[in-house]
């Protein structure tokens, strides 16, 4: 009868398995995982479960809100908007500052809040520019594990290596004794993604073949479908009040929404009606033919500042648009826009009406049928109720750009500050975990994101697959595994060679981290290592350096550390993905710790 630890290696072995066939949800996987451990009795249904209640599972949770949180004050939009402007478009410039960026300030704070908050970031890029997204998360993901490798402080499990050369020669490591070895692993990732990496990760534009396509027209075309050809943003640079102000916008095209700054430097958004005043550095957005437009550019006091469409930002987090149908049997048909009051019964500005696919002539006074197609603009929040009424309308379509759109941009600063204190307490010595939680209240605390939005946004699929692999440790930890493999790999290296053995402490740590925690494997491999050393008669450092650097190479597996985890469901990645990249990235890496570490760290 085989023995516990023979049935752990099975069920590993089976779980990659699974994994590579693409065919099993990882989420699957990791709970058959914990069900096999307790029902074969080599764990006990508590610690089988226990991965529930860890506390990688909370911050993940937590920094989930977090993320949410910039996408809904527009932090992510903004700094997409900056990398975007730096890219131009390209994806060499998109990607090289998105994986530097993680590797940095994961080297100061959690790497996995570097990826959680990234996500909705690169996300965000990828819509805007149209690259597809799994060419520039996994690069991402990558440089936060990177980050590992660049400072002490990097991962927990650095302190447990450092600590383990403390107490064998009282020396611990320094806070960047190893970073120049990071730093030259960090470049070297970024030119095997920059020449090779990325065209692995699928086709260049979000709409290739097996990529889903967007149904969603853009705002201009569906200005364009009803019969408003141009749309422009105008600037007012006198005031314009009273008899002034109604002269000036019956007289104009018609205007939209205008654009203002408040007292407290936030903008303001509101539908314009006839006569409303108008006040210097006012914007208004104009629609009409381009003679028109032209026209009204040479009103005195009015000047035109582009195009609404370049200009979206601005706009798009207030001011959206809908095309919505009348409901075949709608109590409305019949009656006109100015017996309904449309504006102030609904909120909303009807901008077009087609009918048989052609525009009407007169919005006010012409009597609505079933199948009508009306474009109507105003807040979000209205248009979004206006099917309140399912008897009456049916929401047909709305703009692409609505994904750009920003619901609460005006606590953008409250977010800021959440998370550069959430980053700062962490760096001061304050738990992770604790820190995330604390941002999480404090996001639902200041009304940047409802309770609702925060349960929603965790991602309950990633959480199962980190729970439910975390028992495989505890597993090979209980029935002698890992002793195992650490006794079999040192004896097949032997002692004559220095090197061979920090090779084979590095691989072995780099294939534990496939399979355990990070910290885990470090705290299991880091004294083996030290202890190695010294039973040799050589310097631990080296040693130690290769199991570090290992430890945060896990780039084979999509399970080697939620640093990787995160990025799955987002990328749509499968198995295969990390292999095709992992596997030669790992090579590269393997090199580098044969040749340099020696060097940079003598024997």
């Amino acid at each position: 009868m085989p023995s516990d630890s023979t049935l752990v290696f099975y069920l590993m072995g089976l779980a990659a398995i699974m994994m590579a066939s693409n065919r099993v949800r990882y989420d699957l996987i990791a709970l058959f995982v914990l069900v096999t451990l307790a029902l074969s009795g080599i764990l006990s249904p508590a610690e089988a479960v226990a991965g529930f209640g860890a506390t990688i599972i909370i911050m993940v949770a937590g920094l989930f809100v977090v993320g949410e949180m910039l996408e809904r004050t527009g932090v992510a939009r903004t700094v997409g908007d900056q990398i975007l402007r730096y890219g131009r478009g390209r994806e060499v410039r998109l990607m090289v500052p998105l994986c530097v960026g993680a590797a940095v300030l994961g080297s100061v704070m959690s790497s996995t809040a570097v990826v959680a908050i990234f996500i909705p970031i690169v996300l965000r890029i990828a819509r805007d520019s149209g690259i597809n997204a799994a060419r520039l998360l996994l690069p991402m993901a990558f440089g936060a594990l990177i980050s590992g490798m660049l400072t002490l402080i990097g991962t927990p499990g650095n302190l447990a290596v450092s600590d383990a050369l403390r107490d064998a020669t009282g020396q611990p490591l320094g806070f960047f004794s190893f970073s120049i070895i990071g730093v030259t692993i960090l470049a070297l990732t970024v030119l095997f993604f920059v020449f090779v990496g990325r065209h692995m990760l699928g086709p260049l534009t979000a709409n290739g073949a097996d990529q889903p396509r967007r149904s969603d027209r853009s705002l201009a075309e569906m200005f364009r479908i009803h019969g408003l050809d141009r749309a422009e943003v105008m600037r007012i640079e006198k005031s314009f009040a009273g008899s002034a102000a109604r002269d000036l916008t019956v007289a104009a095209p018609r205007i939209l929404s205008r654009w203002r700054r408040g007292p407290r430097g936030t903008p303001h958004v509101t539908l314009f009606s006839i006569g409303m005043e108008l006040q210097r550095d006012d914007l208004v957005v104009v629609t009409g033919s381009e003679a028109d437009l032209a026209r009204f550019a040479q009103t005195p006091g009015v000047a035109p500042a582009g195009s609404f469409y370049d200009d979206m930002n601005r706009w798009i987090d207030t001011l959206g648009v809908m095309e919505v149908m009348i409901h075949p049997e709608a109590g409305i048909r019949g009656s006109t826009l100015a017996d309904l009051a449309f504006r102030e019964s609904y909120g909303l500005e009807v901008l077009d009406i087609l009918r048989d696919a052609r525009p009407v002539s007169d919005l006010q006074t012409t009597p609505l049928r079933g199948s009508d197609r009306l474009l109507v603009a105003g807040p979000w929040s209205k248009l979004d109720g206006i099917n309140a009424a399912t008897r009456d309308f049916v929401i047909l379509e709305e703009p692409a750009e609505r994904a750009r759109s920003v619901p609460n941009s005006s606590k953008l600063w409250i977010a800021l500050i959440i998370l550069f204190g959430m980053i700062a307490v962490s760096i001061g010595g304050l738990s992770i975990t604790i820190a995330v939680i604390l941002a999480a209240i404090a996001a639902v605390m200041s009304g940047t994101i409802s309770t609702s939005q925060a349960y929603r946004s965790i991602r309950l699929d990633t959480l199962v697959v980190i729970a439910g692999m975390l028992p495989l440790s505890t597993a090979l930890d209980k029935t002698g595994g890992a002793d195992m493999i650490v006794t079999a790999l040192l004896q097949m290296a032997g002692d004559d060679s220095p090197r061979a053995v920090m090779m084979a402490l590095f691989f072995l740590t780099m294939s534990l981290s496939w399979i355990l925690s990070n910290t885990a494997t470090l705290v299991l491999v880091g004294p083996i290592a030290v202890n190695a050393a010294l039973s040799m008669g050589v310097s631990p450092v080296p040693m130690a350096i290769a199991v570090l650097i290992a430890g945060s190479a896990g780039f084979a597996s999509p399970v080697s550390s939620p640093v990787v985890t995160l990025v799955v469901s987002p990328g749509s990645y499968r198995f295969a993905d990390f292999l095709k990249v992992g596997v030669p990235l790992t090579l590269g890496i393997a090199t580098i710790a044969y040749f340099i570490i020696p060097v940079v760290f003598p024997f």
